[in-house]
């Protein structure tokens, strides 16, 4: 396990004033227009900045300045496996902060801010691939040990709110979201078996190998939001094009139980 250990940086909400924040406003630079989709905006959901995210941990895949700004379609929550979900999310990669900001008393709305402000502080942690991923790419243990690993994995990453930058994904349903980002993203409906029975789909294959969980947003209590039933959002993008500083083709997963 230890061998196989990869490091993300955990996210939390925090009372000490902070350039990165959960919800609030998103603070946009003159001139950026907030995201919309067919003339409705997207919730806000985090402005994340990447110098705090390196102070825990060197993603070095994401860009060392600036900050990403998360957005969401928080009235029609799309899945995230049909490619007509494209533009129900965005992420900007803007300016950072001059200076931490307080936690503000803005309240959340149903749609530009459906979650209040809240400081987010930064932690380095292990994560570890799931039973699942451990057998398809080893195929070294039984179903006992499988349950057995994915028991201790979650005794080892804690409880609460697995808010997270990097690392492996905790997945809430199949471990297999590159494979599903690689193929939604590129035209193919992932509802059901269609997309990977397609034709095109073993030609694709190779590339879910270069997408990285750019950020995973749990279901949380204390920020007022449920993703599904008690399910988690998974925002994924490619490392090359996030080194680049582009996120325009960021694909987003939604699991829940």
């Amino acid at each position: 396990m230890k061998a196989s250990a990869v490091p993300s940086v955990r996210l939390a909400t925090s009372d000490s004033p902070s350039r990165s924040h959960f919800g609030g406003s998103p603070q946009l630079p003159a001139g950026v227009a907030w995201p919309e989709n067919h003339g409705t905006k997207l919730g806000f959901l985090a402005r994340l900045s990447l110098a705090d995210i390196r102070s825990a941990h060197e993603v070095d895949w994401l860009p060392r300045t600036g900050a990403l700004l998360f957005f969401y379609d928080v009235i029609k929550t799309p899945w995230g496996f049909d490619p007509k979900d494209r533009g129900s999310w965005s992420v900007l990669l803007v300016p950072d902060l001059v200076d931490p900001v307080a936690t503000t008393d803005s309240g959340p709305d149903e749609t530009c801010f459906p979650i209040p402000h809240r400081s987010v502080s930064f932690r380095q942690a292990e994560t570890f691939p799931t039973g699942d991923r451990v057998l398809l790419e080893s195929r070294s243990l039984s179903a006992e040990e499988c349950d057995a690993y994915d028991e201790l994995t979650h005794e080892l990453m804690g409880e609460g709110p697995m808010h997270q930058v990097a690392g492996f994904a905790r997945p809430v349903q199949g471990d297999d979201m590159e494979l599903e980002c690689q193929l939604v993203s590129h035209g193919l409906y992932c509802g059901d078996a269609t997309g990977y029975e397609d034709a095109r789909a073993e030609e694709l294959e190779p590339g879910a190998a270069h997408w990285k969980l750019l950020l995973q947003f749990d279901s949380d209590d204390d920020l007022g939001v449920m993703w599904g039933d008690y399910g988690m959002l998974y925002f994924w993008v490619e490392a090359d094009a996030a080194r680049a500083g582009r996120f325009e083709n960021v694909w987003v997963v939604l699991q829940c139980h």
